[in-house]
């Protein structure tokens, strides 16, 4: 079904032989929002936000205007959204226009991203200092 090359790192060979329980076929066109309890593979269009607990791969035919939401997420086609994620990859034939909100991403020699980045790390960072001025500035000295 994926023809991977030697190239391809194991990260991305191991989430590709995942067991997708959800698929969305290239002569598929969605209007609304996408939730599923594990994994789906998007190869058709879609006009919404889409939600899965596991994994979720935009396939190389994909267009999708709508923010992504999971813990991996692999991008071969277009998105037009933001995207929320622990891991994102941006394949060679992957376009993503839109804020990325993540812990690691990988974007491929050839992979187009256009928008915002936020490491969670840094989040964190910046909440702990924002918290950190807040209560410095909440003393009270009699």
């Amino acid at each position: 079904m994926f023809n991977l090359t030697k190239k391809e790192n194991n990260t991305t060979h191991k989430l590709l032989q995942e067991a997708i329980t959800s698929i969305v076929g290239e002569d598929v066109n969605i209007n609304g929002d996408l939730i599923s309890n594990t994994s789906i593979r998007i190869d058709g269009k879609v006009m919404g936000n889409v939600t899965a607990q596991k994994l979720i791969i935009v396939g190389e035919k994909a267009e999708i205007k709508g923010d992504l939401s999971s813990k991996n997420i692999i991008v071969f086609g277009k998105l037009i959204g933001n995207v929320t994620a622990t891991e994102v990859q941006i394949k060679k034939t992957g376009t993503i226009h839109g804020d990325i909100s993540v812990q690691a991403i990988e974007i491929e020699m050839g992979g187009k991203y256009n928008g915002g980045l936020m490491m969670n790390a840094e989040q964190r960072e910046l909440n702990e200092r924002q918290k950190a001025k807040e209560t410095k500035s909440n003393v009270l000295i009699d």
